[in-house]
């Protein structure tokens, strides 16, 4: 007990004295102080992609890099962009040391909304923004100028930068003009801030976390769906000729591990992700990953409470029969649309040397369960119908008691 107080005194003091410390600092720059009205203009670009690294419709692009070939679409017609904050990018001063924009000026939920608007009336439906109305000519690289009032300056945390509240309407500037002082009668702030003061306020910093959980999640989903489980499969429906019942015991050591391991991965996604609000390529993922995950829950749950095989030569019961089919059926409908899902979910990362890796490591893992296959059919002997059980429905009455037999053997320890 003394020991979980010491731990949990610790805890609190590590989380709380960083907290304070940084509270304690002065939320105010020589040139830029909170309640200043100001002007500032560039790229707007969403968090979701910013976090990514990569933008989400052009994966091999850096989102700070080249926020010039950021969709208007990606901005304002998938949920997981036009949801998340809106950020304005500052230019770098010298683009010889660094290409990196640098995350500028954080938008309150009332400047994303006015932002939004502006994003969609500015877009050209015929270039692919869907929410977009007929009067937009833009493609990408959206840009804004605007007056806003500073609400906080951040300084207590490396990862946000100061937040403004917009004044009045934002109006859209993709062209060489100065509209802080044509439009608004202002200088920009950029110009006003010192060096130092742009060190202190902005940061090319992400939020590396998002990038950690999609690779947890893909992990995860990786052992469990793409190793374990499929394993575990292969060997209950092509081992059964190996006699003590082995295939049940590797089959009962790969299912739970294997469900363990993909459970981990989907409370991970419930809980961080949200791909059901586009009809993408996301939400597909989404979807059939999470009715593949369902009947792979109700797997073991329907094993346990199996109908028992009869005794000697008596013939299986109709709820027998109807439960192995169900339970062989619902597992090798998990077994093809987990391919589907782990290759879908392999472009879905936002680094392509993740997504290439993933791909590389999932077709290795193919080719070894075609491998374990074919070492399969060597060791039973049988014929290449034989083996998967060609004609099934024709298959002679001793053939039939045989596999009963050894069923019953492997399955009747474990009852």
């Amino acid at each position: 007990m003394l020991f979980f107080g010491l731990y949990a005194f610790l805890l609190t003091f590590l989380l709380l004295v960083p907290t304070i410390t940084c509270n304690e600092q002065e939320e105010e720059l020589e040139n830029l102080r909170v309640g200043q009205e100001i002007c500032v203009e560039g790229f707007v670009m969403d968090t979701f992609c910013i976090n990514r690294g990569t933008l989400l419709d052009n994966p091999s692009v850096v989102s700070l890099e080249e926020p010039d070939q950021h969709s208007v679409h990606c901005l304002v017609d998938i949920s997981s962009c036009y949801t998340s904050p809106f950020e304005m990018l500052v230019a770098p001063v010298d683009t010889k040391e660094t290409k990196k924009y640098s995350r500028g000026w954080r938008f309150d939920d009332a400047g994303r909304q006015k932002l939004l608007e502006l994003g969609r009336d500015t877009g050209d439906m015929d270039l692919g923004c869907t929410t977009c109305t007929m009067d937009g000519e833009l493609e990408k690289g959206f840009r804004a100028a605007l007056k806003a009032k500073v609400l906080s300056l951040n300084l207590q945390d490396d990862l946000l930068v100061p937040e403004l509240s917009i004044i009045g309407e934002p109006i859209h500037s993709n062209t060489e003009e100065d509209f802080c002082d044509n439009f608004f009668g202002m200088v920009d702030i950029l110009n006003v801030l010192t060096l130092q003061e742009r060190e202190t306020l902005f940061t090319t910093q992400t939020d590396a976390s998002f990038r950690r959980k999609r690779l947890a999640h893909g992990s995860m989903m990786l052992i469990g769906w793409g190793i374990l489980l499929p394993n575990g499969i292969l060997f209950a429906r092509f081992f059964k000729h190996r006699p003590d019942g082995l295939w049940f015991r590797i089959h009962k050591m790969c299912q739970p591990v294997g469900l363990l391991f993909a459970l981990t991965g989907w409370l991970i996604a419930l809980i961080n992700f949200d791909v059901f609000g586009d009809r993408d390529v996301r939400f597909v993922h989404g979807v059939v990953g999470s009715i593949v995950m369902s009947l792979g829950l109700l797997q073991p749950l329907n094993a346990y409470f199996r109908p028992h095989l009869p005794h000697g030569d008596g013939e299986k019961t109709f709820v027998r029969v109807l439960w192995e089919h169900y339970h062989r059926g619902a597992g090798w409908t998990c077994f093809f649309l987990a391919i589907l899902v782990i290759f879908l979910g392999t472009t879905m990362l936002p680094d392509p040397s993740h997504q290439l890796a993933f791909q590389i490591v999932y077709i290795i893992s193919l080719l070894s369960m075609i491998g374990g296959l074919v070492y399969m059919k060597m060791d039973s002997k049988k014929t290449l119908g034989e083996f998967f059980h060609f004609g099934c429905c024709n298959r002679n009455k001793e053939a039939i008691t045989d596999d009963k037999k050894e069923e019953q053997v492997s399955l009747s320890s474990n009852l």
